[in-house]
C-alpha cells in the first residue's frame, strides 16, 4: 500500500511540474522541494525493491533513509536549483535587450526559440541539462528573466546589467 501511494505522489508531483512548465511561470520552492523529494525517493524505492533483499536490509528502513535523504536533496534542491522570476526596469528597451544578449553570450548561451512573448536562450551542449534555460520577456519599460537562482545571481551581479535591478 504504501508503494503505491508514493507512486501517485511521484505521479501526480510530476503532473504539477509539467503543468507549471508550460504555462511558463517557474515552479517555487515547493515544487522544486517535491521534485527533488519524490525523485529520490523513487530511487531508494527500486533500490530497496531490487537490492533490498540482498544486501540485508530490512525494506523499512531503507524507506526511513529514502526519507531523510529524500528531504535532504529537496532542501538543497529548492535552495540551489529553484527557478525565480527577476524583474529588470529600464528607461530604454533597445539598451537593455543589447545588454542581456551581451551577458547571456559570455555565460555561453543563444537565443533558440520564442513561446509566448518569452526569447527561449540555451546552452547548446551536454551542459545546458545541469543549467537550465534562461526565458526573457521584453516590454517596454520593463523585462522579464525566469531561469534557475544561481543563474539569476549571477545575472543580477553581473556589472553591465546592475543599474537595471
Amino acid at each position: 500500500m504504501g508503494a503505491m501511494l508514493r507512486g501517485l505522489l511521484v505521479t501526480k508531483c510530476i503532473w504539477d511540474l509539467v503543468l507549471v512548465l508550460f504555462k511558463i511561470e517557474p515552479p517555487g520552492i515547493g515544487i522544486t522541494f517535491l521534485y527533488y523529494f519524490a525523485c529520490t525517493n523513487l530511487i531508494v524505492f527500486f533500490i530497496s525493491f531490487t537490492e533490498g533483499a540482498r544486501l540485508g536490509i530490512e525494506q523499512s528502513l531503507l524507506y526511513q533513509l529514502g526519507l531523510a535523504v529524500g528531504v535532504i536533496t529537496g532542501i538543497l534542491g529548492a535552495t540551489f536549483n529553484r527557478s525565480v522570476t527577476v524583474t529588470a526596469v529600464y528607461k530604454k528597451s533597445r539598451v537593455f535587450q543589447k545588454n542581456i544578449e551581451e551577458v547571456l553570450t559570455d555565460l555561453g548561451f543563444i537565443a533558440t526559440s520564442e513561446l509566448e512573448g518569452f526569447t527561449i536562450y540555451k546552452i547548446p551542449s551536454v551542459k545546458s541539462l545541469f543549467v537550465g534555460k534562461v526565458f526573457v520577456e521584453i516590454d517596454k519599460r520593463s523585462a522579464t528573466i525566469i531561469c534557475r537562482s544561481s543563474l539569476a545571481k549571477e545575472i543580477k551581479n553581473n556589472e553591465k546589467l546592475q543599474e537595471y535591478f
